[in-house]
């Protein structure tokens, strides 16, 4: 396995479309890396240069200590599942599986030895003889990632893989991925829309958004710890005021804590989490503040506490997600654990969040 580096790669498609901007980061050997982000924002663009599909037009691509930027694909060690699949209906699971080894000019039992190895990592062993259509959907994936494996490949890239799956399947196949990649030991590099896919299966994201890349972190960092407006509000729901800073202090030698004043007089109080930006007094900031770190509090702390009126109460079982309406007319989500007392439409309600679950961002 390798480690794979972007290093100021861009990509234009035409004169007005912008595909890639100057973008640069680095998977680490062994990990599986997700390019989370919207359509259109250049996540599979990249995903097809590092496997050898499209060309950069400036800037260069990695393996390892390897430049491969203009090695061929079928050079690169490099293998890659299509969100098609991509598989041929007219041959068998095990022929599906050996194809990329005979292109490559193995046969005889070194041919057959690899295919059954492959289909056993993937749990399909006794599969060879099926026909692609009397394969369910899971199965047809399975088949996909061992053609992809069979070949013995570095790297493993993966474009929308769970896609065409029904919800409790891509749960499964979630797990199954990331058992395969860490015990092939792979360095894979996977492309999603999906927040809660990424959340729970990368060791590492990068979220992109108009062909740069944003933010890379673990899920914990990107969820808790946005460092853009558009990494929060991507992520998952979140609830944002907006404020003038009225106070700064260094919290630690990379962070600030940030206080600013809303337009309905309410303090609000975070930690700045873009080492790069400092504000300064009278800066418009906004706060960011995740649903499940809100809480009803009556306690009179006064320290990001938000009023408001209640206007609905969705009962979800484990959770009760209620939606308020700030005095300022900004409506808020609340997401309460394990409820007990229930808050019914009308209450008048004070909300509070405690600085450390508070992110300040630019606006």
């Amino acid at each position: 396995m390798d480690a794979i580096r972007i290093d100021k790669v861009n990509k234009s498609f035409g004169k007005d479309v912008v595909a890639l901007n100057e973008v640069s980061l680095t998977v680490p050997e062994g990990d599986l890396f997700f390019l989370l982000g919207a359509s259109g924002c250049g996540k599979t663009t990249l995903l097809r240069m590092i496997a050898g599909l499209e060309k950069p037009d400036s800037g260069r691509i990695y393996f390892g200590e390897r430049n491969v930027t203009t090695v061929p694909t079928h050079k690169r060690e490099a293998a890659m599942m299509f969100q098609s699949y991509a598989l041929w209906p007219h041959m068998t699971v095990a022929e599906n599986v050996a194809f990329g080894l005979e292109e490559r000019g193995i046969d005889g039992d070194e041919l057959v030895d690899r295919t059954i190895e492959a289909l056993k990592g993937v749990r399909l062993e006794g599969y060879e003889d099926r026909r692609i259509d009397q394969l369910s959907g899971g199965q047809q994936q399975r088949v996909a990632l061992a053609r992809a494996l069979v070949v013995r490949p570095k790297c493993l890239l993966l474009d929308e893989p769970l896609s065409n799956l029904d919800a409790q399947l891509r749960m499964e196949m979630r797990g199954e991925i990331r058992r395969i990649v860490k015990e092939y030991k792979l360095t894979a590099v996977y492309v999603t829309h999906d927040q809660e896919e990424a959340l729970s299966v990368a060791d590492k994201i990068a979220v992109m958004n108009n062909g740069k890349v944003e933010q890379i972190g673990t899920p914990e960092d990107i969820y808790r710890w946005p460092q853009s407006k558009h990494v929060a509000s991507f992520m998952g729901e979140t609830n944002m005021i907006s404020g003038k800073v009225d106070w700064i202090v260094r919290d630690t030698e990379e962070s600030y804590v940030v206080r600013a004043i809303s337009k309905a007089g309410e303090i609000l109080q975070g930690t700045v989490t873009d080492k790069s930006w400092k504000p300064t007094v009278g800066d418009k900031v906004i706060a960011s503040m995740r649903p499940e770190v809100v809480k009803f509090d009556d306690s009179g702390d006064v320290i990001n506490q938000v009023s408001g009126k209640v206007l609905e109460r969705v009962y979800q079982g484990a959770t009760i997600q209620y939606l308020v309406r700030s005095q300022e007319g900004i409506y808020l989500q609340v997401t309460v654990m394990n409820p007990r007392n229930l808050i019914d439409p009308g209450a008048q309600v004070h909300l509070t969040a405690r600085q450390n679950d508070v992110v300040i961002l630019k606006p």
